[in-house]
């Protein structure tokens, strides 16, 4: 199954270099027109599901994209992002710098849970159970799922050779061929990071599964 994870359009916490986790900002004016100028370049006809997270600068990327298609757009809860708790809507860089220590767990410790928010590993087994159940229907064609950057992050151990440090730029997208296994999980047997959607419509993947 081709899924392409696209992350959501532009929102002023992005602008502004803020955690943004599960606040529910919309998006901006330059993030409306992202999700209008992606949803222009895909095919109608060549896919064959849209799916978003529930956070309204998810849902309203998705939506337009939906349109163009003439595909429902389903919600699906365990593509939200992940939880950062008393952390969320802060500065990173004043965090980075004030707490150096917890911003390095943040990013490289999968168990680290910043106080009321969730762990990295739960927050990733989450979210590729959601890409499991999507990987498992029956669909002839690329679907699209609509998502965020930090969870998309939590994908790169699975992804070998996958780049390092900048994250998948705005209404850009990580696309995967995802296997479900029998035990449960998700195989992913190639990759591109960081793409145009409408690239994925043709294709085999650039980087194969190692």
């Amino acid at each position: 199954m081709r899924l392409v994870l696209l992350r959501h359009g532009e929102t002023d916490l992005n602008t502004r270099n803020r955690f943004q986790a599960q606040a529910d900002t919309p998006l901006n004016a330059e993030g409306r027109r992202q999700a209008r100028e992606t949803a222009g370049r895909l095919t109608p006809g060549r896919w064959a599901a849209v799916h978003a997270s529930p956070l309204a600068r998810a849902a309203d990327t998705a939506r337009p994209a939906a349109e163009r298609l003439g595909l429902p757009l389903t919600v699906l809860d365990g593509l939200r992002e992940r939880n950062l708790g008393t952390i969320d809507g802060l500065d990173r860089a004043r965090y980075a710098a004030e707490h150096p220590e917890s911003m390095h767990r943040l990013l490289t410790d999968p168990r680290y849970r910043p106080p009321g928010g969730e762990t990295g590993a739960r927050a990733r087994s989450r979210f590729v159970a959601a890409l499991r159940r999507l990987a498992a229907a029956d669909h002839d064609g690329p679907v699209l799922v609509v998502t965020h950057g930090g969870v998309l992050n939590l994908l790169r151990g699975d992804l070998p050779g996958c780049p390092r440090g900048a994250m998948v730029g705005n209404c850009r997208a990580v696309e995967l061929d995802a296997v479900p296994t029998p035990e449960g999980g998700l195989r992913i047997d190639g990759w591109r990071w960081d793409v145009a959607p409408h690239e994925c419509e043709d294709g085999a993947l650039s980087q194969p599964r190692r």
